[in-house]
């Protein structure tokens, strides 16, 4: 007011001033209220599906869409049988679940009951009930000492906690947090001043969609005006500039997540086992392959089904493992050399257009004879092979690319 004064003190009638620029409040949700929408036609599509349902098909689909927030009760960790056991994964898992300062709760560590190379993690604490959560809330429970923000009694209007700092991930950074992970100083959007190290800071996710314009990295919380939601409460591993000054490194631990807990296991027993969902395990072993089988797996990036076939065969045998993409078969050739993976053969190959014709004067040749007599097509070491002949395969697998709807959990569906 006092500058408003002043400046008008020397304003002609042509001279007009500005309002000051009024942040727009936040919306700042709970898992609870955060509602997962469809467009109309994937929707009807759903409810055409579940038609048997009669008028319960909708409900069934709400409920669906409401448990697509939280991830699944049970971690499944897939063990890869080359280089490692069930057994040998399961006491490192309960050592490394018991043992691990960052985790907070207890949980149960088993072979699964049916898939014999499959091993599950699941919360047995109280915490596993979700009605035990932060679930129901957008900000963390009050704590014990003083509100933080004397100065800004504003804040509380806006939906921010009093009781903690704040920092905002990026949507993909939220998913990961349910599923365990910890958060990467790249996924901090936003964060309020003066965080400091060990500090505990209240963990919000954006959730715009992927297509809309990003945050800029390094945005003051109090600018903030997006839309978020609540994920749960970490320990900031190092001072808000770090967030935004390093490229790589932990940013927070986290505490304790608004829903059922999940085990933190980056980087656990690299090539020993992969983490991957259940209908994934199973697919596998549905096709159910043997040693010494030829086997295509037509679109195979980023391979991890690819790699389970390799264990459920006991590395003997030969896999062609295809996608159009080089750069996406070259990743997947240096995964499947760190699972210990020797019979697959990696190619940069659209395998809906690899049948080759036996011709008049050229007798078939077996897939282990063009992969021998194949030159690599250049510096990434990928063999040039153009295709196959018919009935060269025992079992053939196609995952094609898909919607990953049911992955959970999704905090926005684009």
């Amino acid at each position: 007011a006092p500058l408003h004064k002043f400046v008008s003190s020397f304003a002609t009638k042509n001279c007009i001033m500005s309002p000051p620029v009024e942040v727009k409040s936040p919306e700042i949700l709970s898992l609870k209220d955060l509602e997962i929408n469809l467009s109309q036609d994937v929707y009807n599509h759903l409810a055409t599906q579940y038609s048997v349902l009669d008028e319960k098909a909708s409900s069934h689909i709400d409920k669906m869409l409401d448990c697509m927030k939280t991830s699944p009760a049970e971690t499944c960790c897939r063990v890869n049988l080359i280089q490692s056991s069930v057994e040998e994964v399961v006491e490192k898992l309960k050592v490394h679940t018991q043992q691990n300062e960052s985790q907070s709760h207890d949980y149960l560590v088993e072979r699964h009951a049916t898939l014999s190379d499959l091993v599950t993690i699941r919360s047995s604490s109280k915490e596993s009930n979700i009605a035990n959560t932060m679930y129901h809330s957008n900000v963390p429970p009050e704590p014990k000492w003083d509100n933080i923000f004397p100065n800004w009694p504003a804040r509380v209007d806006k939906g921010w906690p009093m009781s903690h700092r704040a920092i905002v991930v990026d949507r993909f950074c939220g998913e990961a947090v349910l599923r365990g992970a910890n958060v990467f100083v790249r996924g901090i959007q936003s964060a309020d001043a003066g965080i400091t190290q060990d500090e505990e800071v209240a963990v919000y996710a954006d959730l715009r969609s992927s297509n809309a314009k990003s945050i800029p990295r390094g945005l003051m919380l109090e600018s903030y005006s997006g839309r978020c939601v609540f994920l749960g409460i970490g320990k900031s591993c190092c001072k808000r500039s770090d967030y935004f000054s390093q490229s790589a490194g932990l940013g927070v631990s986290m505490i304790h997540i608004a829903c059922p807990p999940q085990p933190s296991l980056n980087s656990i027993l690299v090539g020993k086992m992969m983490l991957q969902n259940l209908p994934s395990v199973c697919v596998a072993h549905a096709l159910d392959p043997h040693p010494g089988e030829v086997i295509l797996d037509m679109c195979c990036a980023p391979g991890g089904k690819t790699t389970h076939l390799v264990s459920l065969m006991n590395n003997e045998g030969l896999i062609i493992a295809c996608d159009k993409s080089k750069k996406k078969m070259v990743s997947a050739r240096d995964f499947f050399q760190s699972m210990g993976a020797t019979c697959i053969v990696p190619l940069a190959l659209d395998s809906t257009k690899s049948l080759l014709e036996v011709k008049d004067g050229h007798s078939f040749k077996s897939p282990k004879d063009i992969v021998d007599s194949a030159s690599s097509a250049n510096k990434n070491g990928l063999l040039n092979i153009k295709g196959f002949y018919p009935d060269s395969f025992d079992r053939i697998l196609l995952d094609p690319p898909c919607s990953a709807l049911g992955l959970r959990p999704k905090l926005h569906i684009d």
